[in-house]
């Protein structure tokens, strides 16, 4: 796979997980009907169309998002902030391309013949972060 084709896929991995992915958001809503239910009919037509707003509250963003990563509470002069962090599998910048050798003797030693290795290293990158304050969203940061 080229680096060009590798970088589509992960794009659209991100516009799968940013746009909530419709038949999991579905799912969601009917694991947490009665939340739902609670809600009046344009917010919950905005969480069924995959769309979180600030001032939602957990609820919602699960609704939509699912869970998180990865949560972090801090803790500032504002008060306790709750923070859910979505994670996507992407390419490394650092890593691409690398030099390695080609054989390796026994010993552990390079023979001196070296080759580019142009294979992609994949890693975690953050998507999308939520920061809830007092229970609803406060900010919302999207990757680009």
């Amino acid at each position: 796979m080229t680096r060009r084709a590798g970088l589509g896929l992960c794009a659209a991995l991100a516009a799968l997980l940013l746009a909530g992915c419709g038949a999991d958001v579905a799912e969601r809503i009917a694991r947490r009907q009665e939340a739902f239910d609670a809600y009046p009919a344009d917010v919950q037509a905005r969480i069924a169309r995959g769309q979180i707003r600030l001032g939602d509250d957990a609820n919602a963003v699960w609704m939509v998002y699912g869970d998180p990563t990865e949560k972090l509470r801090r803790t500032d002069r504002d008060g306790v902030t709750e923070v859910w962090i979505y994670k996507i599998l992407g390419f490394s910048d650092s890593a691409y391309p690398t030099v390695r050798p080609v054989f390796v003797d026994r010993f552990g030693r390079h023979t001196g013949t070296y080759y580019i290795d142009d294979t992609p290293e994949y890693e975690w990158k953050e998507a999308l972060r939520v920061e809830f304050t007092q229970g609803r969203v406060s900010a919302i940061q999207m990757s680009e």
